[in-house]
């Protein structure tokens, strides 16, 4: 859900259009991480890895003397390769960042446009988790999201897929919408953010429900993780 409020508030700000191909896209993506997330969730983990390390090679791109695009193809790469071989670490990580992600956005729609401001890092004050609410969400996020990854390893490959998925298909149906809109009235995820947050939470939802049908049996390291895991609890 953080990802379609920020790249679409992105892209009314920088007047740019999706194409519907990529909308549509978009959509099929995200239809797969619902559907098939859990069934193949180390095809999936490594993608979103890999997006993951895309991201940070494009705000790491102005320091490396590389061109940009190498930089965050390299980042993609190297993040993803590392995904791949430390599962356990990326699983935490790729939780971590998700759950930060969707508790940050909730604590902005609650402070209004104030919280998306700071979220976006536009202001120039220095963050402070005892007086920044988007900030402290999204600690608690990061913390929420790793006790999940190690403590409940089963529901974390279902949630974080999930969540992930919803945020895709909404992000492609809301562009999609977009393109017949009238260029001077405000985006669907400007003008009906709690909508979305309420169709986001749907999804996740009807996620949850079909990769618990789908998924198929651990494997026996991993039935060791849960027994662990149980024990401990």
């Amino acid at each position: 859900m953080h990802g379609v409020l920020l790249v679409a508030s992105a892209r009314e700000a920088m007047r740019l259009a999706i194409p519907p191909w990529a909308c549509i896209f978009l959509v099929g993506m995200g239809a797969a991480y619902l559907v098939l997330g859990a069934r193949w969730f180390r095809l999936f983990e490594v993608l979103s890895m890999t997006f993951l390390g895309c991201i940070v090679g494009l705000f790491a791109s102005p320091w490396p003397p590389l061109a940009p695009p190498l930089v965050v193809a390299v980042g993609g790469m190297v993040v993803g390769g590392l995904s791949a071989v430390f599962r356990r670490v990326a699983r935490a990580v790729l939780s971590s960042v998700v759950l930060a992600a969707v508790a940050s956005e909730l604590a902005a729609l609650v402070v209004g446009e104030e919280g998306f401001t700071t979220c976006l890092a536009v202001n120039l004050s220095v963050p402070s988790v005892a007086h920044d609410a988007v900030l402290a969400a999204a600690v608690t996020g990061l913390l929420a999201g790793a006790t999940l990854a190690i403590g409940h390893p089963r529901l974390s490959r279902r949630l974080v897929p999930s969540a992930q998925g919803a945020a895709l298909v909404l992000l492609g149906v809301a562009e999609l919408l977009a393109a017949w809109r009238a260029p001077a009235r405000p985006g669907l995820a400007t003008a009906y953010p709690l909508t979305l947050t309420a169709a986001w939470v749907c999804l996740v939802a009807i996620g949850l429900r079909i990769q618990r049908a789908v998924e198929p049996a651990l494997e026996p390291e991993e039935e060791n993780e849960d027994a662990e895991s149980d024990e401990g609890n």
